[in-house]
């Protein structure tokens, strides 16, 4: 008997030692040979730490390993490899059924060991990139239909969300913005002026208040210029109107660039942890509270299960772990391009990757708060139910179960923090582009860039730095 007990003491100390070991470290530390080869620029090296490391293959962090993989090969301006990668990942996504024993296995002990759900900015940059990439190989198309595709995953996912835990993040307005300028290269103006108005509206209604992008000058500018182009006199005039600005008729024969700038790298996720006291009311109320934070959240137990119920009885003091994003602030914060030594376009942000994502976190923590209290009332129950056979076995779970309440710390970390751009026109001919990137710290970077400029031709182009502070 006495050897019994020794032996699952060493066992169960064995097992505790090793979820303390794997506990401590996020899922950017687990990876950190492929986050600074990433991040210095180094992406052939990086490629090789991310097939080295067979546990980022595996079927639970499959999607992040595809979508890792195709912005290597999106850096590596192989596009048509990209696309091939961000397709399956995109077809995982779309494919991926509940698996009930990770699930089983995540009540137990933390949502890490169930197969990554991408957040939906997350889901849907994955177009972002197959449009870029398309765009790149000019198969503009097929980048129309990629654009579609974003606001189209956005209504299906806001779609599954309870009327009043819905995403701020609902509709894409660069995504617009992207298909307008597609449809402006394609010659399509009616549509490229649709889609231009709806960014506008989306920029208006939403992002300036959600994330703090207001809507881009050149957008202004795009639709005067294509309600203009149309015969829309009465929208001309509105924009007109509402803009301040007028519009001049330019038919020159000239091209254009639309110059994309993917700055610095979103941001990574960490772990944070609060205790709740809880306080049972009458009518089977639950109230998780935390003076220190001053938060409190209410959970009708009636809506749940007799077995969970069973286990919110022996719920007084909890301690939750969430996940929490790390902003990651890019060393630069202005562009500007200057062409030929003569005229100067700013880049203005279309897009910040980092507010939307800790808009989206916030928005899905509170929907799946009840996830976290039914996973830890689990825990509870089965600690109470071990310590009535075994008072040391039951003890030994209760460390276990605390070093087992984790965050699922894994995002997509080589995304961009944010995206500006910019529209030039340009004489047909050879030009020389400087493109200067500035920072309130280390001064400026300068960077040259050649182009060469077909009459009525729109050239598009990205250009991304990954430095950060």
């Amino acid at each position: 008997m006495i050897f019994s007990i020794q032996k699952r003491f060493r066992l169960l100390l064995f097992l505790l030692a090793s979820l303390l070991l794997s506990s401590c470290a996020t899922y950017y530390q687990q990876n950190e040979a492929f986050n600074k080869s990433f991040e210095s620029g180094d992406m052939k090296m990086a490629n090789k730490h991310l097939d080295a490391n067979k546990k980022l293959q595996v079927n639970r962090n499959r999607v992040l390993y595809l979508v890792n993989k195709g912005t290597l090969a999106w850096m590596q301006q192989d596009y048509t490899l990209a696309n091939t990668y961000f397709n399956e990942a995109d077809l995982f996504i779309e494919d991926q059924r509940k698996n009930w024993g990770s699930e089983a296995l995540a009540i137990v002990s933390n949502p890490s060991v169930k197969p990554y759900k991408p957040e939906d900015f997350e889901n849907v940059l994955i177009n972002y990139y197959k449009a870029i990439g398309y765009l790149q190989l000019g198969k503009n198309q097929e980048a129309l239909i990629e654009c579609r595709r974003i606001n189209e995953k956005l209504y299906a996912l806001n779609d599954k969300y309870p009327r009043n835990h819905k995403n701020r993040y609902s509709d894409d307005a660069f995504a617009h913005n992207l298909m307008g300028m597609i449809y402006d290269a394609s010659k399509d103006y009616n549509n490229a002026f649709i889609a231009y108005r709806n960014a506008y509206k989306i920029y208006k209604d939403n992002y300036s208040e959600n994330f703090g992008t207001i809507s881009p000058e050149q957008l202004k500018k795009d639709i005067l210029r294509t309600a203009k182009r149309i015969g829309f006199e009465q929208e001309y005039n509105f924009y007109s109107k509402e803009f301040g600005m007028t519009y001049e008729s330019n038919l020159k024969d000239e091209g254009e660039i639309i110059f994309i700038w993917m700055n610095g790298l979103g941001p990574i996720k960490d772990e944070w942890s609060i205790n709740f006291a809880a306080n049972r009311g009458a009518g089977g109320i639950l109230t998780l509270a935390n003076n220190e934070e001053g938060v409190s959240f209410p959970f009708n137990t009636n809506n749940f299960s007799s077995k969970e119920n069973a286990a919110f009885n022996n719920l007084d003091f909890v301690r939750i772990a969430f996940p929490k994003y790390k902003e990651r602030v890019p060393l630069f914060n202005q562009a500007l391009i200057e062409i030929n030594g003569l005229g100067q376009y700013n880049l203005e942000k279309a897009e910040d990757v980092n507010a939307i994502a800790f808009k989206c976190l916030k928005d899905r923590m509170v929907r799946e708060l009840a996830n976290s209290i039914i996973r830890l009332a689990t825990k509870k129950a089965l600690e109470e139910y071990t310590r009535s056979k075994d008072e040391t076995l039951g003890t030994l779970l209760s460390i276990a179960n605390g070093l087992t309440e984790k965050a699922d710390t894994r995002n997509w970390q080589t995304l961009p923090h944010s995206i500006y751009y910019t529209r030039i026109k340009l004489k047909p001919g050879s030009h020389k582009l400087t493109l200067y990137l500035k920072s309130g710290i280390n001064g400026e970077h300068k960077q040259e860039l050649d182009f060469n400029v077909k009459t009525g031709e729109t050239q598009f182009f990205t250009f991304q730095n990954l430095e950060t502070r």
